[in-house]
């Protein structure tokens, strides 16, 4: 399932993810805290990571003017980064697409009930409209995708790696990554092996915040490697509806990894 979220708000921090996953959070404590606390467990709970089984993406205006400036991440970090800046009247969109009708329904539900969000620097997000996308249903067994936002492939040791550099190298921890993420989610790994096969690709370096790095680190952002660009996946039917679904690769509760059938 996909939904399309407009939004208004008048800029929009290079460092946003972090705030529409808090987004996220807010809308389905909203419309049901005990399923929330199931996809989010606080850190006391037994099992503190659940793999998400969302991913989205944001659109920004293609006309906006990017200016270096102050970005109040929390009380005790700060930086100083681009903040994109729009023309009047003008809105942003999040897709968000899940394999979960549960969520779906919930993020949806909590969203109308709010439809105002403090994001940052005293700027509100004003929810204008939510519609449902048509989902393409994939039924062959290889499929030509595209990225809709940058998708993160890492070794176990969290090394970046990337399919123009050592594609057998890069398919093996593409598989290894999605049989784990399958298994996570339903239960079941992959089906088939999956054969990833660049088309036109390039790479992306993106930055990006969470508390538990800044508290960990002190510093106020990391960056990922990642690839954008299109591509063809080949294996079972069913994996590859799924990785639709999902997004691919790591980080897709993130915005990361999410994908569109080309």
């Amino acid at each position: 399932m996909r939904i399309k979220v407009i939004f208004y708000i008048s800029k929009l921090p290079i460092l946003y993810r972090n705030r529409f996953m808090s987004l996220i959070k807010e809308a389905l404590s909203k419309s049901d805290s005990f399923y929330k606390e199931r996809l989010y467990p606080n850190k006391n709970a037994e099992i503190t990571k659940i793999t998400k089984p969302f991913c989205f993406s944001v659109f920004m205006p293609a006309l906006r003017e990017p200016k270096k400036e102050k970005i109040v991440i929390d009380s005790d970090f700060e930086v100083e980064d681009t903040v994109y800046y729009f023309p009047e009247n003008n809105y942003i969109s999040l897709i968000v697409s899940s394999s979960d009708y549960e969520f779906i329904v919930n993020l949806y539900n909590g969203l109308l009930e709010s439809r105002v969000f403090k994001f940052f620097d005293e700027q509100n997000l004003i929810l204008k409209r939510i519609f449902m996308l048509k989902e393409k249903k994939i039924e062959t067994d290889s499929v030509i995708f595209k990225t809709l936002c940058p998708a993160l492939i890492e070794t176990k040791d969290e090394k970046p790696i990337l399919p123009f550099d050592d594609i057998e190298k890069f398919n093996a921890e593409f598989n290894a990554i999605h049989d784990r993420i399958l298994k996570d989610i339903r239960g079941i790994g992959l089906k088939r092996t999956l054969r990833f096969e660049p088309l036109k690709m390039k790479k992306q370096v993106v930055k990006h915040t969470l508390k538990g790095f800044r508290d960990k680190t002190g510093k106020p952002y990391m960056t990922f490697t990642c690839f954008e660009g299109s591509f063809k996946l080949s294996g079972d039917p069913e994996d590859l509806q799924m990785l639709y679904q999902i997004g691919i690769g790591l980080r897709t509760g993130q915005g990361f990894g999410m994908v569109e059938v080309v």
